[in-house]
């Protein structure tokens, strides 16, 4: 993911900025931006799947815009549930002065993140967190647990590029965990795949394409949902629909403020925004 985003910076028309995806990215795709003609290739050889690559910076704009706006509305925490390379501690130094950043993730990759920011540099914020847990055997809530996060106040998560990878029953555990533990105002965002039923048809064969190579990768896509199906499932865990839609609805915005984009939007996954609703008394 920090790979596509550093690859990204390379269009003529960036929906989203990163400069430090760089830094974060494995030897491999550290050498693929450093040689021209072996990013050619590896363009040429995933041309079917791009426009893909369009939904992890989309998803990535998405939630840091509704992020700022929580800031606004003051919020003060912010927990990234499989954080991965996410660079948004050192990209944002202006919402760091107001915020504690807590990110979530396996502690074999986020060794190897602690690797990387060492060898570029860079100095960790004061108020970013590191949790390692393995989210199989212990849930995000339970985690933060000792992290110096405070339970009583309305907190802002993300869990992007995650939610297809879980089941239903998963995905339902993990939201009925944090409305649980965490006050009404609390803002979950996070993207999911659409089913068949609601992909547009000329995009079907670029969703099976994604699905297949993942699972060829050994992450299989386990899920998926339609817009409806997805306000249930979390008004079931507590939460009400902030505003939940399928990614294209995006599109017109973005290239009104941009211009035209580099690739089309496929209509494979959707956003979702949803708050920890009041609990009757």
């Amino acid at each position: 993911m920090a790979a596509l985003r550093a690859v990204h910076q390379r269009e003529p028309v960036r929906i989203f900025e990163d400069p430090y995806a760089k830094f974060l990215c494995g030897w491999f795709w550290r050498l693929v931006l450093r040689i021209r003609p072996l990013e050619w290739i590896i363009r040429v050889m995933t041309k079917p799947m791009a426009p893909t690559a369009m939904c992890v910076v989309m998803r990535a704009r998405y939630a840091e815009q509704a992020l700022e706006q929580a800031v606004e509305d003051g919020i003060t925490q912010y927990v990234i549930i499989g954080s991965g390379m996410d660079s948004f501690a050192f990209r944002r130094p202006d919402l760091m002065e107001r915020i504690d950043v807590f990110e979530i993730d396996h502690p074999a990759t986020q060794h190897k993140k602690l690797e990387r920011i060492r060898r570029s540099g860079l100095t960790i914020p004061s108020r970013l967190h590191f949790v390692p847990a393995d989210l199989t055997k212990i849930s995000a809530m339970d985690a933060l647990a000792g992290s110096g996060f405070e339970m009583g106040r309305p907190t802002f998560l993300t869990l992007l590029g995650v939610v297809y990878y879980l089941t239903a029953d998963s995905l339902a555990e993990t939201a009925r965990s944090i409305s649980r533990h965490l006050p009404a105002g609390t803002l979950l965002v996070f993207d999911y795949m659409l089913d068949v039923e609601s992909a547009r048809p000329e995009h079907l064969t670029m969703r099976e394409n994604l699905r297949s190579f993942v699972a060829r990768m050994g992450e299989p896509m386990v899920s998926d949902y339609s817009l409806a199906a997805m306000n249930t499932l979390m008004a079931d865990q507590g939460f009400e629909a902030v505003e939940n839609f399928a990614l294209p609805d995006l599109e017109q915005s973005y290239r009104e403020e941009l211009g035209d984009l580099p690739l089309e939007i496929p209509s494979i996954f959707a956003f979702g925004t949803f708050q920890v609703a009041a609990r009757d008394v």
